[in-house]
């Protein structure tokens, strides 16, 4: 489920009735689930993987108010350090796109930080900071309940919430639907990064539902022909709509592929994962966890073991697109992001991972793996500089090309490790460091090594990408590797796994 912003409301959309277990019944057997993920577990993917991005104030925090699925990410900095790093983490997981939660923005209130689609600049300006301005594309997801009804009311002075009802039928509303949101969107979205399917610009639709809507009967349909109409006059394309099942049971004129592209059905607790056929399209939506407080249905991520039934049951299952919530989603303990969280995942980086898996590009050619955002370290020296992340690992903003950040002053003994990378048969490995001094480094793969190498002295603040080994797979697999300095001192910014 996205997150919304009362807590209540979620009741009058889902009918729970599962209790919510005790964290001594969502506890399973590590090394069962590690065992089931280990292999080869190529994914058949021939359709599109994408997640939901909430970026409202709280996620931008890094769910520090919430008790779960924190990312480890310390967002004590600037908002542009946190898109720096998100739009990293995004990339390393491989998806297709990402479809930010668009709230909409009205200028007598310019305060409302729910999703105001003017950050989405600041979204385009990290991916061409951080050199990942082609990693992925950017769809628009509006978040009905907020950017109509939220968004009405609060400029007609009746509050931020749901009540009274978007009046569907009204047609001065239309306004909160397109000039306060959707056009908002691909303004600040260059074509060059919307993510496109058959050569038109994406929007999803969530519910259409009572109570966030009413008068839907015959008037969604025309909604939807609007906001066709408006893309092709103001910015000349026509869109890809895909709606939720609730349009087409709330407005039965919906019914109608030349107005509906593609269906989604979400996913309703205690279910994690849909897949829908309309117009000959699939469509597919999962979700790795889902925990609310008050809420008593209950969503166990089991080790990851959810999130890859999602997948196996969407993307594996032939799906012309896949929509994975929630990439930031800590409010409801369904994020995708690296989290220091081990009571429900095994490590930081597991579910990015997973994720990987499941793209057209599970194991590509090359995968740059970022220093700071290893799954775990070792440092000789208790301590940090407080950024980044919390633990005796020493990180700095970098002055290297791509920005970010990097390990500073990695010294004899201490090391850096990832768990599950996927190693092509012909594995080659690089590092990004700079060094005034000579020093020695080693790669060790599952807890073999490589033969250690020297590198080069290119002296402070220079910086130089190294050859440090090679090992032969027999297969495409996955594999723990971990660097670690043998001797000497060096700052490290990555390591690429590529191919020989």
């Amino acid at each position: 489920m996205k997150n919304t912003i009362l807590m209540g409301l979620l009741l009058t959309l889902f009918s729970f009735s599962a209790c919510r277990k005790t964290i001594e019944q969502n506890t399973v057997n590590q090394l069962q689930t590690a065992t089931a993920r280990a292999g080869t577990l190529v994914s058949n993917a021939t359709g599109y993987l994408g997640v939901t991005l909430c970026y409202n104030g709280a996620e931008r925090a890094g769910g520090a108010q919430y008790p779960y699925n924190k990312s480890f990410f310390l967002s004590n900095t600037t908002e542009a350090e946190w898109w720096d790093n998100m739009v990293e983490e995004v990339a390393a997981s491989g998806v297709d796109y990402i479809a930010p939660i668009d709230r909409g923005f009205i200028a007598s209130y310019p305060n409302i930080d729910a999703g105001d689609p003017n950050k989405l600049a600041n979204l385009c300006a990290a991916m061409d900071r951080r050199g990942l301005g082609n990693a992925f594309k950017i769809a628009i997801f509006d978040d009905t309940p907020a950017s109509w009804t939220a968004n009405r009311n609060k400029d007609k002075g009746s509050g931020y919430g749901y009540n009274p009802p978007f009046d569907c039928a009204d047609t001065t509303n239309y306004k909160y639907i397109w000039d306060y949101n959707i056009k908002l969107c691909f303004e600040k979205v260059p074509d060059a990064k919307r993510f496109k399917l058959d050569g038109k610009p994406v929007i999803i639709f969530w519910s259409a539902n009572a109570p966030f809507l009413t008068n839907q009967a015959g008037n969604l349909k025309p909604i939807l022909q609007y906001i066709r109409t408006k893309c092709l006059a103001t910015f000349g394309f026509t869109p890809y709509l895909i709606v939720d099942q609730s349009w087409l049971v709330r407005d039965v004129t919906c019914n109608d592929p030349l107005i509906v592209d593609a269906v989604h059905n979400w996913f309703v607790p205690p279910g994690s994962w849909s897949l829908r056929t309309f117009n000959n399209v699939k469509i597919g939506c999962a979700v790795p966890q889902f925990q609310y407080s008050g809420i008593s249905s209950y969503i166990n991520p089991n080790h990851g073991q959810t999130l890859i039934t999602g997948l196996e049951n969407t993307v594996n299952a032939g799906a012309k697109l896949t929509l994975i919530e929630g990439f930031t989603d800590a409010a409801e303990s369904a994020a995708l992001w690296r989290s220091n969280d081990t009571l429900y995942y095994d490590y930081p980086n597991q579910r990015i991972n997973i994720l990987r898996r499941y793209t057209q590009q599970a194991y590509p050619a090359t995968l740059k793996l970022e220093a700071e955002a290893c799954d775990y370290f070792y440092d000789v020296t208790p301590g940090n500089n407080g950024i980044f992340r919390n633990g005796n690992i020493d990180v700095v903003k970098t002055a290297d090309a791509g920005g970010g950040w990097h390990v500073t002053a990695a010294q004899a003994n201490e090391w850096l490790e990832w768990k599950e990378i996927p190693m092509v048969p012909n594995s080659k490995y690089q590092i990004r460091y700079s060094s005034s001094q000579l020093t020695t480094v080693k790669i060790s793969i599952d807890g073999l090594d490589l033969p250690a190498v020297s590198l080069p002295i290119t002296g402070n603040g220079v910086w130089s990408t190294y050859d440090i080994g090679s090992k032969v797979f027999a297969t495409n697999s996955l594999h723990t590797l971990r660097i670690t300095v043998v001797s000497g001192m060096c700052s490290v910014n990555y390591v690429n796994r590529a191919t020989l």
